[in-house]
């Protein structure tokens, strides 16, 4: 009579084993790398849309500092300096290099590291009788400063803004 007992016993042991089976790591291995696929690729985003910010916050100060050194030239300065509107629409175009595109427009293109930066200097509003051909006769200029790049993707974006600039006069 014992020994039944042990054989039953037995049987009741190893049938009520518990443990993984093949396709139960298989389904859970499955399920972890498509986890970590997601992982990778938020990771990829991440980085790419940190690196696009980095680009937009570097094309952004370039546009601007490209405005406020225009800014600088067209400020006539009260004691005779050789700076001033006057200059900004005569001896800075060549002193430049600009590119005369028409009678109302100037402008130019630079390659600053990975970005190009178009700028033109035009006379606002464009179409009447003020012209570069009669500077004396311009009271305000558009400065539009165009700044372009490739991302990582290969896609071309661009960055664009504008200021007015106004012939000032000092009351003496």
């Amino acid at each position: 009579m014992k020994m039944k007992i042990l054989i039953s016993t037995t049987k009741r042991v190893g049938q009520n084993q518990k443990g993984f089976t093949l396709i139960e790591v298989m389904v859970s291995m499955v399920v972890l790398s498509i986890g970590l696929f997601g992982l990778i690729k938020t990771a990829d985003s991440i980085i790419y849309y940190q690196n696009n910010s980095r680009l937009v916050t570097e094309a952004t100060m370039k546009t601007t500092n490209k405005i406020e050194q225009i800014k600088g030239f067209s400020a006539n300065d009260p004691t005779g300096g050789i700076f001033g509107f006057d200059y900004l629409v005569t001896d800075y175009l060549a002193d430049e290099g600009l590119t005369k595109d028409d009678d109302w427009t100037y402008s130019k293109t630079e390659q600053d590291g990975e970005f190009n930066v178009t700028w033109q200097l035009q006379v606002f509003p464009s179409g009447g009788d003020e012209t570069f051909d009669d500077p004396l006769s311009i009271h305000m200029l558009e400065v539009l400063v165009t700044t372009s790049w490739t991302d990582s993707h290969g896609n071309a974006r661009d960055l664009e803004m504008a200021s007015v600039l106004h012939r000032r006069q000092f009351i003496e």
